[in-house]
């Protein structure tokens, strides 16, 4: 014997369905991408040598490294735009080399657009103190990029590059594998 409460059990659960169908609508669900952040892998070193023609280690005033990187961005589709926060890790060591407990490391960040050219480059400045005879320091950097961008579907294809900005020479010792 099927009891009338057993019969209609279901009927708060297709009710529920009916009213979530109803909900649903035709409209597109958009899915937003923040735009990607790379470190230049040849740039997120930097050895600063004392004057003269000297690479060893005694010849080194500072040694950094750009390491962990990450962002967040805010979306403004009314102005086609995107804001991109990100925030990135830098180690820095002092060597016997250094003449001040100052630190000054050139840094760049470059924005990309969704065919790979360069449309802006910024060289922005980190002066760290080392702190009494500390050899080694951690600083976390922070910067800002507003990318405007022509449909809602490019702005995820930007690319934000971030790396210190190097001399000629301190590239050259780069690819020669100076520095820490």
């Amino acid at each position: 014997m099927t009891s009338c409460l057993t019969r209609w059990r279901f009927l708060p659960v297709l009710a529920l369905l009916f009213v979530l169908a109803a909900c649903g609508g035709e409209e597109e669900v958009v899915v937003l991408t923040c735009p990607q952040v790379l470190i230049v892998d040849e740039a997120s070193r930097l050895t600063q040598y004392a004057p003269g023609d000297g690479r060893d280690m005694l010849d080194i005033r500072y040694d950094a490294k750009i390491g962990t990187v990450e962002w967040v961005c805010e979306f403004h589709a009314e102005e086609n735009r995107v804001d991109v926060e990100v925030r990135f890790g830098v180690l820095a060591l002092r060597g016997p080399a250094a003449e001040s407990s100052v630190a000054r490391l050139p840094y760049f960040v470059a924005v990309a657009d969704p065919q790979g050219e360069i449309m802006a480059k910024q060289v922005f400045a980190i002066e760290s103190e080392f702190p009494g005879n500390a050899l080694e320091i951690g600083h976390v950097e922070t910067v800002f990029q507003h990318l405007h961008y022509a449909s809602l579907s490019q702005a995820q294809s930007y690319t934000v590059y971030i790396g210190f900005q190097l001399t000629p020479k301190q590239l050259q010792d780069v690819r020669a594998g100076a520095g820490f």
